[in-house]
């Protein structure tokens, strides 16, 4: 299928159209970047050097994609924002390239939607089939994993991390990492309510695993057992459960430490 671009599109020569792009009213498309296959563009939306799409994606209207990133070190070197296949990005999304001291380049997986005003800044690392209501807010370095639901207007604080199937309430700040699985809310302090059991099972979770999380909570947040303790009875009654060895792996490599009361 043949792309259109319309007149009123400022397209740089140096960018490279996939087949079958559509590219709306009053868009910035700079030098060096690409756009893959069958990619829908609304109006207003401006594309940064060195911004490398995949195909399928779509853009609402009034996008940022690939600006410079928000970091007073930055001084103007060449550095990437890259996203993968099917996302949806709904109107003033703003997503940012990544910076030399943080690897630079910032990544968006497949499969996901940013709605309104959500923001991703530089050097984070976006998962698949994650959601990011109105407003979610990543600062830099940032990670999220797969299958992740940022809640409206949260905040998540730089270098901290969001893991796999975690759920994020509206208005949250997370300053340290959000444990996989589990629901996490609020505003300074943010605390961890346990399993998101709805969504999980929702999301096709068995019993078995939904009760193993469920027993592994209960054992984090006993006040007869301080976290190390937690941890060793975890590993001891319920180690070898998947989903339950992910948490524990998740907390056993965090930096920053973890969300848990």
């Amino acid at each position: 299928m043949a792309g259109t671009v319309h007149p009123t599109a400022i397209v740089d020569p140096g960018a490279r159209l996939g087949e079958g792009v559509v590219v709306g009213p009053y868009n910035v498309i700079e030098a060096d970047v690409v756009i893959g296959s069958g990619c829908e563009i609304g109006p207003f939306c401006r594309f940064g050097s060195g911004t490398v799409v995949g195909a399928r994606n779509r853009f609402e209207s009034h996008c940022s994609v690939g600006a410079p990133p928000q970091d007073l070190k930055y001084a103007g070197e060449a550095t990437r924002l890259e996203i993968g296949d099917d996302n949806v990005f709904r109107e003033f999304v703003t997503l940012h390239r990544g910076t030399p001291g943080g690897g630079g380049v910032t990544t968006i997986a497949d499969k996901s939607l940013f709605m309104a005003y959500a923001h991703v800044a530089h050097d984070c690392n976006v998962g698949s089939q994650t959601v990011f209501a109105n407003g979610a807010t990543l600062a830099g370095h940032v990670e999220v994993a797969d299958f992740a639901t940022i809640g409206a207007f949260s905040a998540i604080h730089q270098f901290c991390r969001v893991g796999t199937h975690a759920f994020l309430g509206g208005f949250t700040v997370a300053t340290k990492d959000c444990l996989p699985f589990m629901s996490t809310v609020g505003s300074r302090p943010a605390k961890c309510f346990g399993p998101n059991t709805i969504g999980l099972e929702r999301k096709g979770f068995s019993v078995e695993s939904r009760d193993a999380l469920k027993q592994m909570w209960r054992l984090l947040r006993s006040k007869k057992l301080n976290t190390s303790q937690a941890i060793e009875r975890i590993e001891k009654e319920l180690g070898g459960q998947q989903d339950v060895d992910c948490v524990l792996e998740f907390i056993a490599s965090s930096e920053r430490g973890v969300i848990l009361r």
